[in-house]
This record gives C-alpha cells, structure tokens and sequence, in this order.
C-alpha cells in the first residue's frame, strides 16, 4: 500500500495549482497582471491583466500572453486612441467594446463575440491577430 502512495506523490504535483502574483508593469507602462504564473515568473493559468487607459483581459496566459479562453475589453479615452493592426493587446480600435473568444500565443484566433454595453454586435473571425471577418451578431448565415 505505501509503494502505491509514494507513486501517487510526483501526480499530485503535477496537479498543483500555479503560484499567484501580481506583476506591475506588465507589458507596458500603466499595466499590471494579477493571476497565476508558473516557474519562470510569468503569466501562467487564469489572471487579469489591466491598464490605466482601459484596456483589459481576463482569461487563460501561456508563457506570458493571452493563450486559450479570455474576455478583452477596450474602454479609452477617444483622445488617446491609438490604432495599431493586427489586433493585439495594443489595440484600440474596438473602443468601448468587449471581445470573448479564444486568443493564442498573445492573439486574437478564431472567432469572438463582440458587444458594447451587453449588447450583441458583431461576430468577428481572427486569425493570429488580424481580423479577417466581420458579421452582424444577428446576421443569418
């Protein structure tokens, strides 16, 4: 019985959940990460990324980006926008709008749901960072 435990030890390691940190700045000045990291200190998990401007992310890091599942919100001041393509952290073009789909290696990928104030608007489909469709959230197919 015991040979069985001391096996099961190096799997419950395995399965430990990711030390928590807040690293400020993250990315850019004004920016700040909070959420899990892994060994090497970067994003690594579930976190919340926020900058002063109103850029934010919430969702899935790997190795330090947006990797798997997250929510970016865009809410800027018009004054300060800066229009920077592809779509990436940097991005404003979206003011005021929140995207949820699935982002990879730190870009938008496949296809988000796009909506301003809880309202539906669009369907946009990305591929690593640049967006390559654009559809009414009530648009037929």
């Amino acid at each position: 019985m015991l040979k069985r435990f001391i096996f099961l030890l190096p799997a419950f390691g395995l399965a430990l959940p990711a030390a928590a940190a807040v690293i400020e700045p993250f990315q850019s000045k004004g920016c700040r990460y909070e959420g899990a990291v892994g060994k090497d200190g970067m994003p690594q998990g579930q976190g919340a990324w926020a900058c002063q401007d109103g850029r934010s992310y919430k969702g899935g890091f790997k190795n330090g980006r947006f990797d798997g599942k997250g929510v970016y919100s865009v809410n800027v001041n018009p004054a300060k926008t800066i229009f920077i393509e592809p779509f990436n952290v940097n991005s404003t073009k979206l003011n005021k709008m929140v995207l949820e789909g699935m982002f990879k290696n730190g870009y938008a990928h496949g296809h988000f749901n796009v909506s301003q104030n809880g309202e539906a608007l669009f369907v946009m489909k990305f591929d690593k960072g640049v967006m390559k469709e654009a559809k009414l959230a009530n648009a037929k197919k």
